[in-house]
């Protein structure tokens, strides 16, 4: 790979602060119009200042990146684990340089924020893939090829990548565009009327909320002196600290309050609005984001979570698992994100699940214990399998 791709992959601007895309990048989510008609400009940047979307994203990073990755093989049917001493090191460790946790938790974020996910990769002098680094997607440019093939343009170097250099994960992918469509781009206005609604709270308590209002004076004051009343009004009454201040007024003026609640104003109803309009983009349950919003889904905590994972995870590990399996493992070796390991039942149904197959000889002891972490049986003890003594197949008589 090329220098400057490592240079976009960690940064590479020293002379620049950098944030969680990167740093010195214009990350406008639309070039012709960036701003919105609640008036506020929204870019990838200061869209996770929205307290919604940055809980979506990390809800789904988090709970993508915690879950173990495995590799498999699937040969007449049969899927089987692989294992560590004879895997890849990079589904263990994708570099050097970043834990597998971080790494998925980048991509992912790419993903959320831009649509697409682009992943460089480095090979020995085999061709066989060493390492993984997730590049920024705003340093991506997608060339298109001939019959549907892809080439990239890294940092706005001459030099074009192919498909075996940089995978590219799309998320909502358009027919006839390349480039995958990004859910805050889609979310423009409504991430705008969040921002606007969210600035508006803070402006409403920083300038007083409970001495707004006009100043009355039943005599006509000059210029001056109505400038001077207003100032010296303000100065004492501004703010939140001021707030409950008594009011001293002279020379026959009176203070009126015009005061607007935010329930009145239906303030307190947007941001709620905004909240579940963002959970709804990600498609995650409300009450994920919103603790006002009570679950009406499933009867307990393991049904809502096996939700989320069926229909907000899901999704995104498909592609995930997919497009690393298709591009970067041989034919019948695949990786898969174990969710297993996020939908573990409690101690107790476990155990009766684990009796029922021992019991009726789909499963082994050993095999069992090997899911809870614990050695198999000495003497091979828990390798057999056993089943009722009654049970024989249709139409034969058990021995007596």
């Amino acid at each position: 790979m090329a220098v400057s791709i490592f240079r976009t992959i960690f940064g590479g601007r020293d002379s620049q602060p950098l944030s969680l895309f990167g740093g010195g990048r214009d990350d406008s989510l639309s070039g012709l119009h960036p701003r919105t008609h609640s008036g506020r400009t929204v870019t990838r940047e200061n869209s996770l200042q929205l307290v919604a979307v940055y809980a979506c994203q990390s809800l789904i990073a988090d709970g993508i990146s915690m879950l173990p990755v495995d590799h498999l093989t699937k040969a007449e049917g049969i899927r089987k684990k692989v294992e560590d001493r004879k895997s890849p090191a990079w589904i263990r460790q994708p570099n050097p340089h970043q834990a597998g946790n971080e790494f998925w938790f980048r991509v992912v974020a790419s993903l959320l924020s831009d649509g697409n996910a682009f992943i460089a990769t480095d090979r020995d002098s085999r061709g066989e893939v060493t390492a993984l680094y997730c590049l920024h997607p705003q340093d991506v440019e997608i060339v298109d090829g001939p019959v549907g093939a892809k080439e990239f343009r890294v940092g706005g170097e001459e030099r074009l990548f192919d498909a075996s250099q940089i995978l590219h994960i799309p998320a909502f992918a358009v027919p006839g565009k390349s480039r995958g469509l990004s859910p805050l781009d889609v979310a423009r206005e409504a991430i705008g009327l969040g921002l606007t609604a969210q600035e508006f709270g803070t402006r409403f308590f920083e300038q007083g909320t409970t001495m707004a209002g006009i100043i009355e004076h039943p005599g006509t004051p000059r210029p001056d002196e109505a400038t001077l009343l207003r100032d010296m009004f303000r100065k004492t009454h501004s703010g939140v600290k001021k707030s409950h201040s008594v009011g001293v007024l002279t020379g026959g003026a009176s203070f009126k309050p015009i005061t607007i609640a935010p329930e009145q104003a239906q303030f307190l109803e947007t941001r709620r609005f905004q909240k579940a309009e963002i959970a709804l983009l990600y498609r995650i349950p409300a009450y994920l984001v919103d603790s006002t919003v009570t679950s009406s889904w499933g009867s307990g905590v393991e049904e809502q979570n096996k939700f989320f994972v069926d229909q907000t995870l899901m999704p995104w590990i498909v592609r995930i698992e997919q497009a690393v399996s298709t591009f970067l493992l041989p034919r019948g070796e695949y990786l898969r994100f174990n969710v297993d390991a996020r939908l573990r039942a409690k101690t107790k149904d476990r155990y009766e699940a684990y009796a029922v197959a021992i019991n009726n000889g789909f499963m082994s002891r050993d095999e069992a214990r090997a899911l809870e972490d614990l050695p198999p049986l000495p003497n091979g003890q828990g390798a057999t399998f056993v089943q009722p003594l009654n049970m024989a197949q249709i139409g034969q008589q058990t021995a007596t």
